[in-house]
């Protein structure tokens, strides 16, 4: 998983148009009741999910369970909210694969992106036909299998890897307009949002919670911290609720979280290990 970042007239009338949608979806708050929360890519095996059912809230690779797997999961009350990868189409995900266009790929001076570490592939937000492929995939593995959310990942993608100016306005608001056709077809299902911190007014009016992924104690000290917090903190008085995730050995990053009312685990060893 990544850690990572038209006219006025079209602008300003989709914002209009969806803003009663936002306070109705922060409103609903799915997750206020949600203490502890697990994010686990690993394979279901049994110990794993006897460990997840524990959980308030597991965030999982759906490709990898079953239906009745996750309905097992489901029997304790546990949410299950599965990964979805939104920017970025990684080589293991054949199913999407297959199915892709040479234009589905978002090029830089003629060639595609690629990310080694994750074997992952930049993807262009802004191709119907790309966005269609994410929609099917929500269906199927989602949707169909009976979860009760999804977790949008690589978004802060739009923000880290998008240079043109044009070319990441262009697809932020496809991002909305994919996250409009989600909310349409999938209304009940619950949204996570992975970091995509310069995009999260697009997101806004259609996501539940957003992640914080690598989250540091000294946020206070960090000024580009600082200034994502307090905006944070005024999306959480309306209803978004905010998860972090820390990833290396450091003193406190729990701490200052849950200050903040965050929603935190510890991560140091990956997502893979049975369980968070």
């Amino acid at each position: 998983m990544k850690t990572s970042q038209v006219t006025a007239a079209i602008i300003v009338s989709m914002v209009f148009f969806s803003f009663p949608f936002k306070k109705q979806v922060q409103a609903s708050k799915p997750f206020q009741n949600v203490k502890d929360y697990s994010l686990y890519y690993g394979a279901p095996t049994e110990k794993a999910i006897i460990q997840l059912k524990t959980k308030d809230l597991i965030i999982i690779e759906p490709q990898l369970f079953s239906k009745l797997q996750i309905q097992d999961i489901q029997t304790t009350g546990t949410m299950v909210i599965g990964y979805i990868s939104v920017m970025e189409t990684p080589a293991w995900n054949t199913l999407r694969v297959k199915e892709l266009l040479s234009s589905d790929y978002l090029l830089k001076q003629g060639e595609r992106i690629h990310f080694k570490q994750w074997d992952s592939y930049l993807m262009d937000l802004r191709q119907s036909h790309y966005r269609q492929l994410l929609l099917s995939e929500i269906k199927t593995s989602i949707s169909d299998k009976g979860l009760d959310g999804m977790f949008l990942d690589t978004v802060g993608d739009i923000d880290d890897w998008i240079q043109d100016a044009a070319t990441q306005t262009q697809t932020r608001e496809a991002y909305r307009s994919f996250l409009q056709d989600v909310s349409g077809q999938y209304p009940k299902l619950s949204i996570i949002q992975n970091r995509g911190f310069d995009t999260l007014d697009y997101a806004l009016p259609y996501i539940d919670g957003l992640l914080w992924e690598d989250w540091r104690a000294n946020w206070k000290e960090d000024l580009w911290m600082k200034t994502r917090v307090d905006r944070l903190r005024k999306e959480q008085k309306k209803g978004l609720t905010i998860f972090s995730i820390h990833l290396n050995k450091e003193s406190s990053p729990g701490r200052e979280a849950r200050k903040l009312k965050f929603l935190h685990i510890d991560a140091p060893d990956g997502y893979t290990k049975e369980v968070n």
